[in-house]
């Protein structure tokens, strides 16, 4: 319950913010570590819901014009994962 009601605060926390259009993350050269005002909303609502215990730095990276790559914490181990512009998540793994 405690998860649920954490994803529903971070969902409308999150589709409350503005954010810049696509225009903003397609400007960006692959391998740049994006801004919070860079990150595809789809991505960052994506990733918040299915790691809502994601801690420290969580960082967003473009790796091409459809894939961001997101950094983070779970307990002290590092891992990544990867969703497409449209928060289509493709894969993780611990680095």
């Amino acid at each position: 319950m405690k998860q649920l009601f954490a994803a529903l605060v971070i969902f409308f926390s999150i589709s409350s913010c503005t954010r810049a259009d696509d225009s903003s993350f397609n400007a960006v050269p692959a391998g740049t570590v994006l801004v919070s005002s860079q990150v595809p909303s789809a991505v960052n609502i994506a990733f918040h819901a299915k790691y809502p215990a994601a801690t420290g730095e969580i960082e967003f990276e473009k790796e091409d014009n459809n894939t961001v790559k997101v950094k983070y914490f779970i307990g002290s181990q590092r891992w990544q994962a990867f969703f497409k512009v449209d928060g289509t998540f493709i894969s993780e793994s611990t680095i």
